[in-house]
């Protein structure tokens, strides 16, 4: 796998050349201010709504979409995977000219041919690891977020150079630009989605009811699950030292044997992976996006729904009771 750094990549690559942030959500802010930190020419792409009104509290200049488009050079589509060929079509695809870049912070729509992109253009791939947050905050503090980089389209034979240049503006060949193709970062990132996040949610949720229905205490079954942040702070150690050290050189023997004793109960080996390719499937033969077009024709009801269910649940109040507990939670 070929990764870059910042030797490897030069800003002077976007000299003269204005960018679009095409959406000022948690990327979009993000990624504006460290190009303008970098020296880069930024103008703001967006609807008239919230993100809109912070973005000129910052000080940028904001448009709509589609002027956006027409004065830049660069765009970076930084909207919900759901909205970006709607946004592409309508207001997009009529303002690019011959040599412009598209960037993307993650492949959905390249990949599953959402958008065609015009045979004269580049289209390129810049996906950060982390929210927008740690984008900036990294940034600031002289480091940056890895990212993944691809070029699906080199029209203009300078994409990767381009490209690289952006990633530099945002801090991301600070730490590492890993080179991964948009089939893989898409298909990777909707497995976590949809397979590790759901087991790691569903896993707390089930626990929970478990443990208070047995007649343990709400909200210290809580804290011991995840409310402490202890579980959170060895994961974020274990982006470093690894997964298995992370509990070989930080939890106590006992710990340690409860993990390898029970892992093999919990998830089968042979029951597990057949579910992991099934979800894996879902991904490549159409399955998933075909029954996510139909939630969004219902106005996500199912999700709503979901949502709901959540909110008054007994987890969410003792959640919220925590809140009023713990005097060091401020956010």
């Amino acid at each position: 796998m070929k990764t870059y750094y910042d030797q490897d990549a030069d800003i002077k690559h976007l000299k003269d050349r204005r960018i679009a942030i095409i959406g000022y959500g948690i990327q979009g802010q993000a990624q504006a201010l460290n190009l303008r930190d970098a020296g880069c020419d930024i103008v703001i792409g967006n609807v008239k709504d919230e993100y809109y009104k912070r973005a000129v509290e910052e000080e940028f200049r904001v448009v709509p979409i589609n002027k956006a488009a027409e004065e830049a050079s660069i765009i970076i589509v930084l909207i919900p995977d759901q909205a970006q060929e709607d946004v592409f079509n309508n207001h997009i695809a009529n303002n690019l000219k011959q040599g412009d870049m598209l960037i993307f912070a993650h492949g959905y729509s390249i990949h599953y041919k959402k958008i065609i992109a015009p045979d004269d253009v580049d289209v390129g791939l810049l996906a950060p690891r982390m929210p927008g947050k740690p984008i900036r905050d990294y940034f600031l503090e002289g480091g940056g977020v890895p990212a993944f980089v691809d070029v699906y389209q080199d029209a203009s034979g300078k994409a990767w150079q381009i490209l690289l240049a952006v990633a530099k503006g945002i801090g991301a060949t600070r730490a590492a630009a890993m080179h991964i193709t948009f089939k893989e970062e898409t298909e990777t990132d909707l497995f976590i989605e949809q397979f590790l996040l759901p087991l790691l949610i569903r896993g707390i949720r089930l626990s929970f009811d478990v443990l208070t229905e047995e007649g343990f205490t709400p909200e210290p079954a809580l804290m011991e699950l995840y409310a402490s942040g202890e579980i959170s702070e060895l994961l974020m150690m274990a982006a470093k030292s690894g997964i298995y050290r992370v509990w070989k050189n930080n939890a106590s023997p006992t710990c340690q044997f409860g993990i390898y004793r029970n892992s093999e109960k919990i998830l089968p080996t042979k029951s597990t992976k057949k579910l992991i390719r099934e979800v894996l499937g879902g991904l490549r033969d159409g399955s998933f996006i075909e029954a996510l077009s139909k939630e969004a024709k219902s106005n996500y009801s199912h999700l709503h729904k979901y949502d709901v269910d959540n909110e008054n649940c007994n987890l969410t109040k003792t959640q919220d009771r925590l809140e009023k507990l713990i005097k060091y939670r401020t956010s």
